[in-house]
């Protein structure tokens, strides 16, 4: 690699850092801008190859640990520079297919690798709980608890009130986060992809949201951790959460599965626009969304669509 590019590497993984450092000001605007902390080095990865990747992460975790501390550049370590480092070795392989083309790493596994590593970053973390009372789920309670106790005076909540609801979150929190980590992984992915494409910059072709397909035996996985949420204990705490990501993992099959759907419209761009905006807005359109992802291995509906005639 031309040193250089190594400068430019080490750049935004320092640029990354210094964006997500910004969550030591505590101010809303911060949170924001930490969400965007993995754009440079998604930016570096997908432009100037996976050493180039490995070079902007160690100049961000450097900077971290120089800002925060250990526990900051942990927690940086782990929620930027290692879904980064995963996607953009897995974005860049490619084979040879049968034709004599260039067939790259599909997008549904990509988004499997997200799900993958939300996985057993979570199993890790039961496991490291699991001799403090009541385990990670217990942990997550304390912890609540203890946050939302201090703004209940201001806000006027009812402590009795506060307890449930806390206990109602922990249920859940692991899995939100994790939802909330993939969104943020995908999203900077996207926008550094885009940003590249824009500029010529790109080292691969961009994936299509329609290209996006899951394994049929995820569906068998998303059955089991359905049932296993009614359960008690650690059993009911584990299957919930895990069902929460893949409910999201299937969010984005589903959105797949309405881009093919109404591709042919003339009006595509509105209804797409309506679309995002409905979930946003209104937030339950998604689950209809995920749904069209969890059926679609066993109904086809994007090979339909596609062969179906443009309507108007």
């Amino acid at each position: 690699m031309p040193s250089n590019y190594a400068m430019i590497a080490a750049a935004a993984g320092a640029a990354s850092a210094f964006v997500y450092a910004s969550l030591l000001l505590g101010t809303p605007a911060a949170f924001i801008l930490a969400y965007l902390a993995q754009l440079p080095l998604y930016a570096a990865g997908l432009w100037l190859g996976t050493g180039a990747g490995f070079i902007a992460s160690g100049a961000g975790i450097l900077v971290a640990f120089l800002a925060g501390g250990f526990a900051f550049g942990v927690i940086y370590t782990l929620a930027n520079t290692a879904p980064v480092l995963l996607i953009v070795r897995q974005a860049l392989q490619w084979r040879t297919n049968q034709s004599g083309g260039i067939e790259w790493y599909p997008p549904g596994g990509l988004l499997m690798s997200l799900v993958g590593l939300a996985s057993a970053l979570f199993a890790v973390l039961v496991v490291v709980f699991s001799g403090q009372p009541g385990g990670l789920e217990g942990a997550i309670e304390t912890f609540l608890n203890e946050g939302l106790k201090r703004l209940s005076g201001p806000l006027g909540m009812d402590a009795a009130m506060v307890e449930k609801f806390a206990d109602q979150m922990a249920r859940f929190f692991p899995g939100i986060i994790a939802v909330s980590w993939l969104t943020m992984s995908a999203v900077n992915g996207i926008l550094a992809q885009g940003l590249l494409s824009r500029f010529k910059r790109n080292w691969r072709p961009s994936p299509r949201m329609a290209d996006i397909d899951l394994p049929i035996w995820l569906s068998g996985l998303t059955a089991i951790f359905a049932l296993g949420a009614f359960l008690e204990g650690l059993g009911g705490f584990v299957s919930s959460n895990m069902l929460v990501l893949f409910a999201a993992a299937y969010s984005f099959a589903g959105l797949s599965v309405v881009h093919v759907l109404i591709g042919k419209l003339q009006w595509r761009g509105a209804a797409l626009g309506a679309l995002y905006g409905a979930i946003l807005v209104f937030g339950w359109p998604i689950a209809v969304v995920a749904l069209l992802g969890l059926i679609e291995p066993y109904a086809n509906l994007k090979a339909r669509a596609a062969s179906a005639p443009p309507q108007v």
